[in-house]
């Protein structure tokens, strides 16, 4: 009796111990999975807050412009604003010489441009592209540290309709307007940079560079023939005048002849450069003594045909004054 009376004691307390161990166990499994589940909660809940906070982050840039103070170094500056409700950080700037189809990317972590709601600060930036040049066409682009994209550079098409349409098919830019001396009789010094062309001395052969740009509405290919020219105008002094015709220009600034058409493609930018006193060929052009130290005005008077048709286009916007060496 007392033998049976143990062994259902044994049994009972056997019983509870596996009773207990189940629930240890299953207490510590459901602890574990509420455990997980409010870790992936969690994460999704950060993952949804970075995908709203890129999505209202609202980083704009103006004023961007690209200056090449010497070959293959490429100065982008931009004005950057936080127009969202949170902070910004930029952490990476790209560079895109469009001509060449060369890049650069340059990490800005280091500059610390942190930029809260409402803050503004100018960006200057120095990057080196192998073979950029002035006359050469630049994209760029920031980066933010949550991956958004802004863009520092202005689309050519919003200003085809207003400009192409209104004055001709080519564009000026007026800021890089340039000039160059002679380092032989037939090779420019220190081409394509050249100097600043709103002052120019008088009795030294010089030809004069312009950057143009094919903004053409109809797409249309832009060929500049033999009698394009820069014609200088001396209202000071009626009936003096200077002409430098087109001509071609070897990479290294040596001026080829006979000239061989200069042809611009839609959206192509080209540094054209002006320096003979004979159509076709070579001669080189200084500017007469009798006009020291007058200003003058500068026309381009471009001449040739666009697409298959005849093309003429008079662009009057430089003034420069000429001075005594």
């Amino acid at each position: 009796m007392r033998f049976g009376s143990s062994k259902g004691i044994s049994t009972a307390v056997g019983t509870v111990f596996l009773v207990l161990t189940v629930f240890v166990i299953g207490t510590n499994i459901f602890f574990w999975t509420l455990a997980q589940n409010t870790i992936y909660n969690q994460a999704v809940k950060e993952r949804n807050q970075r995908d709203v906070d890129r999505l209202i982050e609202n980083v704009i840039a103006t004023n961007a412009t690209f200056v090449v103070p010497s070959p293959g170094r490429v100065n982008a500056t931009a004005d950057l604003m936080n127009a969202g409700p949170i902070s910004a950080q930029i952490v990476t700037l790209w560079v895109l010489d469009a001509t060449q189809q060369k890049y650069n990317v340059t990490d800005l972590r280091a500059s610390d441009i942190n930029l809260n709601p409402g803050d503004s600060r100018s960006l200057m930036m120095i990057v080196d592209i192998p073979g950029a040049d002035s006359a050469n066409v630049f994209n760029a682009w920031v980066v933010t540290a949550r991956g958004n994209k802004v863009n520092l550079a202005t689309p050519q098409t919003i200003v085809v309709a207003n400009l192409a349409q209104g004055i001709g098919s080519m564009a000026l830019d007026f800021y890089v307007f340039r000039y160059f001396t002679y380092v032989t009789s037939t090779k420019l010094a220190n081409y394509p940079s050249g100097t600043s062309g709103f002052n120019v001395p008088s009795r030294t052969f010089i030809a004069f560079g312009v950057v143009l740009t094919n903004l053409d509405p109809s797409k249309r290919t832009i060929t500049l023939n033999t009698y394009s020219q820069c014609w200088l105008y001396f209202p000071k002094a009626p009936g003096q005048s200077t002409i430098f015709y087109i001509v071609s220009v070897a990479a290294d600034g040596t001026i080829t002849t006979p000239y061989s058409p200069i042809t611009v493609a839609f959206k192509e930018t080209k540094l054209i450069v002006f320096a003979s006193d004979v159509a076709g060929s070579l001669s080189r052009v200084s500017i007469s003594s009798s006009v020291e130290n007058l200003p003058c005005a500068l026309n381009l008077l471009l001449l040739g045909t666009i697409g298959t048709r005849d093309y003429g286009q008079n662009i009057p916007f430089v003034s420069m004054y000429v001075y005594r060496p």
